[in-house]
């Protein structure tokens, strides 16, 4: 967490880059100066851009306010009788195998949540933050509610990965000053600032930065559960746009290097799926990987530009790849190499280059 004091000052820094969204995505966009993000306040820049990008500044907080409550009351509900199981009603035999027993929806509910603390317990654990007790514990209610809310989707391996960042980014950036104990003293701009980093909603602005993320990466985790017609399983959804990113765009921008993936057998889905549905975490430093999604949220987080950006880093290690065979293309693949010369901005910056071309 922040002081109250180097918030402000990250907050001054921030509002030197602009006073709107507009002024705040260019000068992240642009890369001519200092990234507000880094020398800012990286959350406040992610709330802007997730949560409140179509609105004016007076009524980022109103948005945050309504998020906040929103979560919570979701938060009171789903876990009503995780956390109170003796609130059960008394007259239901816990041994029933009734489906429609609520003691049914409780051991359903408990085991998703062993199958989530599973994969939190083993995110990121060099990374002293993400083994904390508290951390571990946001980061299981979080996932569930939303698992919760999208049961149609539920919880898939891979979502905690996705999460991890934004916690990580809400929780640095977060003050203990409470929103309700504002000194007398204190200017709108600050008052702004401490309720947009107010340390009592971690959880529940993590909850709704993550949520607005997977409205777009939801379809990466999405699975086909349809029996096979004529005899062909159905594709899954992230294996049509590994094809689609390989046969159609990479095709297209540099078909030499297509046909020799094609001639060696990369299948696309089998590197195209992990920096897909993690949006590039595990190809890149924690570091790099949020300077990545500072320009991805800035540009409107959109699978279009995640596409290109994949084609982008295939066409940055070409050469590589045409020298090698299957086994040492797919290393290169599964652990690309470290972007010595450019930082990884300059990925985000070619892919929209290529969406434009």
């Amino acid at each position: 967490m922040k002081t109250v004091e180097e918030a402000r000052r990250r907050w001054e820094t921030l509002l030197g880059y602009g006073r709107n969204t507009h002024d705040l995505k260019q000068a992240v966009i642009s890369g001519d100066s200092e990234n507000p993000c880094e020398n800012g306040l990286r959350s406040v820049c992610w709330k802007i851009f997730l949560l409140c990008d179509d609105l004016d500044r007076s009524k980022w907080i109103d948005r945050l306010t309504d998020t906040r409550s929103a979560y919570d009351s979701l938060k009171d509900h789903f876990l009503k009788y995780i956390k109170h199981p003796n609130d059960l009603q008394s007259t239901v035999d816990p041994l029933a195998e009734d489906e429609e027993s609520p003691w049914q929806a409780l051991r359903h509910d408990e085991a998703t949540r062993a199958e989530i603390f599973q994969d939190v317990e083993r995110c990121l654990q060099d990374n002293c933050f993400f083994r904390e007790p508290s951390t571990k514990s946001m980061m299981l209610d979080i996932l569930f509610v939303y698992s919760k809310l999208n049961p149609d989707l539920g919880y898939r391996q891979g979502m905690h990965e996705l999460l991890a960042p934004i916690l990580w980014v809400v929780e640095r950036d977060a003050v203990t000053q409470s929103s309700k104990h504002i000194p007398v003293d204190t200017t709108d701009d600050e008052s702004v600032m401490l309720q947009l980093l107010d340390a009592n909603y971690i959880e529940s602005d993590s909850f709704n930065l993550f949520c607005s993320v997977m409205q777009v990466a939801r379809s990466f985790y999405e699975h086909t559960d349809n029996r096979p017609v004529n005899g062909e399983a159905e594709m899954a959804p992230i294996v049509a746009r590994s094809e689609f990113i390989h046969n159609e765009l990479l095709m297209v921008a540099d078909h030499e290097l297509a046909i020799h993936l094609n001639t060696i057998e990369i299948l696309p889905q089998i590197f195209l799926t992990r920096w897909i549905r993690l949006l590039f975490g595990r190809e890149f430093s924690f570091d790099d990987t949020l300077l990545i999604w500072d320009l991805l949220f800035a540009n409107g987080l959109r699978a279009t530009l995640i596409d290109h950006i994949c084609v982008a880093m295939l066409l940055r290690i070409r050469w590589q790849l045409l020298e090698v065979d299957y086994s040492s293309a797919l290393t290169l693949l599964l652990r690309y190499p470290a972007l010595n010369d450019h930082g990884p901005q300059t990925l985000v910056h070619d892919g929209l280059y290529l969406s434009r071309i």
